[in-house]
């Protein structure tokens, strides 16, 4: 409470030149203790009370001396808006009150106080006594000495006993199964509690009342168990169905929104979402008219046209662009009031793009399945062509389509990825297949001798030539390919003639004087940046554009790590068959491979696999007898982890294939992998060909799929 709710207002005051005798008929006429005093203005100087007078008698001070001679000039006041606790807190009897303006407007006494809190108590006590007589479960409470002190209504009708009984009684003596002494002498709460009372059982808490420490009584509050089941059971169906309803409404791959009588959307399912592209947050609480305001939709359904009380369909264009066909379902009350209206929306662009895809689709399948069928038999025969990595398939798709073609090639990548085995694929799947297939290595050939070697000579060009002439590489590869290895290493003063040979495919002998026509396709390859070179000086430009018609990129071995298995299982059979062995690698090998960078890519996998099988005497190689090098690849017990932020189903991918890898390590059937993994036996194959990785089961490779 504040003080100007309690306080005195309008209090007799003094003036200052009031005189000790006018004090004193005042204070007996009106029977106060004492008054303010104040000057001509009405403003507070000081206090004047009983003592004061007491004392002036005493001082035999004469009864015409102003009061000002003997007040308390130094009087404690205080602020209206104040609380009223601080005001008896100031342990003083009478205490001015004034207002912001600092106006004398009242003034508050102890007694006022204690008849305001009095007043206070009464008023929260009678609130308290209702809200206890209002409460639905029943609540009686005790005193320490275990006697009743409250029995609320709901007590008297779950018990069939009337307070007026019960109160001041000891507990037991009533309601002996509530053991309320429990509480008293444990000091510890009991929650779901059963006991009976004659034939009624209930349910409900106890809880000691605690204070400064001290345990002053308890308190029960219990209903019947009948109706505490009746509310579960309620609450469970309750939920049953809304949880239905849930799923129901979520797994459609139609839209739903609901909206209320006057339009406004309650509700949106994800599918609505997924097809117009609106997020709830812009939808719902949004009156369907604004959004067909605002561009979202063209049209939607209009309220007067569901009072037919039938369902209404409309087609409509959506801000995406996509159209859709909405229907509307009334839903009214027992009293025939609409309640709701829940749309269904489907996307009928998405069914006409269904339908074209699906068209489409099978259309692509039947051609697809006639080139797919074409390339395997284009390139069955072809036994170093080794690829499952989606990069590498792509090469080889890239490989096959140039080799219908006679146009120049440039095959790009590190050493060792394999340009020589491309090289040969495109001259195999060509039409100049029946055709010589020359190679030239433009490093290992010396520079004084590499102009003789491709170009050729004449009899008596130079000293120790042949008396008879010699033809060079590009008229060896008449009708077939000449393949220009390591072209970065061509001289400069060489690249003028290679760029007649491609601009007119014809080529002059050393010491000759004709040019001889030449019909053949040209491939080169490099692992350097021509362009680079170009740009230096390094490389003539008009040569680098000329050989660049067709590049072809080759991705490095640490880049299609799933190409891996697969090589390792190629080299294995071709080395057992060279050299009579009967030699495998174990999955750990397999998985050790996949973990290293391979700087010279295929090339020392293949040296790597060679080195192995032959000084390795046992028939296994196992992760003991790599070098050291590669053994500190060898993964340990560590946790199986994602180790970057990546879409959640890649994640899951990612995880899977560490389970299968660590499993594979591990174990030596796929049933014994599937039994630990709870998968079936088919199911593990299935995911070691997704995933491609090679598993050796007994003397059964399982190489996974791809090419």
């Amino acid at each position: 409470m504040l003080v100007k709710q309690v306080m005195s207002p309008n209090p007799l005051v003094l003036e200052e030149n009031n005189t000790l005798q006018e004090a004193a008929q005042l204070f007996r006429r009106h029977r106060i203790e004492g008054a303010p005093v104040v000057d001509i203005k009405g403003k507070l100087v000081g206090i004047l009370t009983k003592n004061h007078l007491f004392q002036a008698i005493i001082d035999q001070t004469p009864g015409e001396t102003p009061v000002s001679t003997v007040m308390n000039p130094n009087v404690a006041t205080i602020c209206e808006d104040l609380p009223s606790e601080q005001a008896w807190m100031e342990k003083v009897g009478r205490l001015p009150v004034l207002d912001k303006n600092g106006e004398l407007v009242g003034i508050i006494t102890r007694t006022d106080m204690i008849a305001a809190y009095s007043q206070e108590i009464e008023t929260a006590n009678n609130r308290l006594n209702t809200i206890l007589q209002s409460a639905y479960d029943a609540i009686i409470a005790v005193g320490k000495d275990s006697r009743i002190i409250i029995f609320n209504a709901a007590a008297e009708k779950i018990l069939g006993i009337p307070g007026s009984v019960c109160i001041g009684k000891p507990v037991e003596q009533i309601i002996p199964g509530l053991a309320m002494e429990q509480t008293l002498i444990s000091g510890e709460a009991s929650t779901a509690q059963l006991f009976s009372h004659g034939s009624v059982v209930c349910i409900g808490n106890r809880s000691p009342i605690i204070e400064d420490g001290k345990i002053n009584g308890a308190v029960a509050i219990f209903h019947e168990q009948s109706d505490y089941e009746l509310v579960s059971r309620e609450l469970r169906f309750t939920q049953g169905i809304n949880e239905e309803l849930e799923a129901i409404i979520e797994s459609s791959y139609d839209g739903f929104f609901i909206v209320d009588e006057k339009g406004a959307c309650l509700r949106i399912n994800t599918a609505y979402t997924r097809i117009t592209g609106l997020e709830p947050s812009q939808v719902v609480g949004q009156p369907m008219e604004d959004l067909v305001r605002q561009g979202h939709f063209s049209r939607c359904i209009p309220m007067n046209m569901l009072e037919k009380k039938k369902p209404v369909s409309i087609i409509s264009r959506i801000k995406n662009g996509k159209k859709v066909l909405i229907t509307g379902n009334p839903v009214f009350d027992q009293s025939d009031n609409l309640l709701w209206v829940v749309c269904n929306v489907r996307d009928l662009t998405e069914l006409n793009w269904l339908k074209e895809e699906l068209e489409h689709s099978q259309e692509l399948t039947r051609r697809y399945s006639l080139e797919l069928e074409q390339l395997r038999r284009n390139i069955q025969g072809i036994n170093d062509v080794v690829v499952r990595s989606p990069a590498m398939q792509q090469v080889v798709e890239l490989g096959l389509r140039v080799a219908q073609v006679d146009s120049t090639v440039l095959i790009l990548g590190e050493s060792g990825v394999g340009k020589e085995v491309i090289a040969k694929l495109i001259h195999s799947q060509s039409s100049r297949q029946d055709g010589p297939f020359i190679q030239v290595n433009c490093a290992a050939i010396p520079e004084s001798l590499l102009e003789s070697e491709l170009f050729g000579y004449e009899r008596g060009s130079f000293t120790g030539a042949r008396q008879e002439g010699k033809p060079g590489m590009f008229e060896l590869a008449q009708k077939g390919t000449i393949f220009l290895d390591e072209i970065g290493e061509l001289p400069l003063n060489l690249q003028a003639k290679l760029l007649k040979v491609l601009q007119d495919k014809e080529v002059m002998r050393i010491g000759g004087s004709r040019q001889i026509k030449l019909d053949i396709r040209i491939i080169c390859a490099t692992n350097k940046n021509l362009g680079e070179m170009a740009k230096k000086g390094q490389f003539r430009e008009d040569v680098y554009y000329r050989l660049n018609v067709f590049p072809i990129q080759i991705p490095p071995l640490r880049a299609r790590k799933e190409d891996i298995g697969l090589l390792v299982y190629h080299f294995q059979e071709r080395f057992n068959q060279k050299y009579g062995l009967n030699k495998r690698f174990s999955t750990e090998v397999i998985d050790l491979f996949c973990q290293y960078d391979w700087p010279g890519n295929i090339r020392e996998l293949e040296n790597v696999v060679e080195r192995l099988m032959i000084l390795v005497a046992e028939s296994v190689i196992i992760p003991n007898h790599l070098p050291a090098n590669m053994r500190s690849y060898l993964p340990g017990d560590s946790h199986v982890a994602v180790s970057q932020i990546m879409p959640l189903r890649n994640a899951v991918e990612e995880v899977e294939k560490q389970l299968l890898l660590r499993a594979i390590r591990n174990y030596r059937t796929t049933r014994k992998i599937a039994e630990v993994l709870g998968l079936s036996q088919p199911s593990v194959v299935r995911k070691l060909n997704k995933y491609r990785i090679v598993f050796t089961e007994g003397d059964q490779t399982i190489p996974g799929s791809g090419f």
